[in-house]
């Protein structure tokens, strides 16, 4: 076999993979969790950028191989791929709010359930963080030190039976009642008004989600979390572990139902040792005059899979 051969076909395969790259990148948002192929496309969905910028790469590399017109055609529909799902996350996200003045610093992190050899590491560090209000995911294994981070936190909601989810706070919150029924969260939801000084009052949802491919479960859990933070009124901010990107399929959905938005450019924590690498599957979204002015990421170090998020937050009156 000589050489043009081998070339000519390894350029058909780097054609293919950056056209599957495409489909990858494109198709599963569309797609429903029931559909034939709706435990792929939400497992697909949260990457859709890595595909799209995969897709790109793979056509310019066909296209410096000697392919420049296919290679050439297949970039251009990446970039407009690439443009397409950038409005689509603009017109569902809002810049940082960088010249407002926060009244709030919150922060969330998923702890993971058997991390409690950094529990001390772990309380230490959000104290360091200067937030005003804690939030963690898989919290059993903070139970050693939770009474420590009360002394410096007095205000807590969550951890009654399982301490799944919790909510510290160093200014005053009141728990709020979760919709009634039958609950496909158990103690993966905490909801809360927080009362920050000079400020007025916001309600803050703390959610850890089911994985979205869990066809039979994931979808009550989705109608009660729309439900619920449809019924709230003012200043929303939510915040939490849901095991998918803004941009995803569910995320979407969630958005378009309720008015919420993500931040423009989310900061991706999952898994940690990606760094800035990784896929945004933990996240927070605001409404109703809340508005982020800084987010950045947290716990990198931490012991857990995910890295947290610490955002400050302004609310409007």
């Amino acid at each position: 076999m000589n050489a043009n051969v081998i070339r000519q076909r390894l350029i058909g395969a780097v054609l293919c993979l950056s056209l599957l790259a495409l489909v990858a990148g494109t198709v599963p948002v569309t797609l429903a969790l029931l559909s034939p192929l709706g435990t792929m496309a939400r497992v697909l969905d949260s990457v859709a950028p890595q595909m799209l910028g995969l897709a790109l790469a793979l056509a310019l590399l066909a296209a410096l191989l000697g392919a420049w017109r296919a290679g050439g055609v297949v970039a251009v529909l990446a970039l407009a791929l690439v443009g397409w799902f950038g409005l689509q996350h603009a017109q569902r996200s809002l810049p940082l709010a960088a010249d407002l003045q926060p009244n709030v610093r919150i922060l969330f992190f998923n702890v993971l359930f058997d991390n409690t050899a950094n529990a001390e590491r772990i309380a230490q560090a959000a104290r360091e963080s200067g937030a005003d209000v804690l939030a963690f995911a898989e919290s059993s294994a903070l139970s050693a030190v939770l009474p420590s981070l009360r002394a410096d936190y007095p205000y807590m909601a969550g951890c009654e039976r399982q301490c799944q989810t919790v909510v510290l706070s160093k200014v005053p919150l009141e728990p709020t009642v979760p919709e009634a029924g039958a609950m496909a969260w158990g103690e993966h939801l905490a909801s809360v008004t927080v009362t920050p000084p000079g400020a007025a009052p916001f309600t803050l949802v703390v959610a850890h989600k089911l994985k979205p491919w869990f066809a039979g479960q994931v979808e009550f859990q989705d109608k009660q979390l729309r439900s619920r933070l449809n019924d709230v009124a003012g200043p929303l901010v939510l915040v939490g572990d849901f095991n998918a990107a803004p941009w995803s399929a569910p995320s979407r959905a969630l958005i378009d139902a309720t008015g919420l938005r993500a931040p423009r450019l989310p900061v991706p924590t999952w898994p940690a040792e990606a760094g800035r690498f990784g896929v945004p599957i933990d996240n927070i979204f605001v409404r109703g005059g809340a508005r982020l002015t800084d987010l950045a990421p947290f716990g990198d170090d931490l012991g857990s899979n995910h890295r947290g998020l610490l955002a400050e937050v302004a609310i409007g009156g």
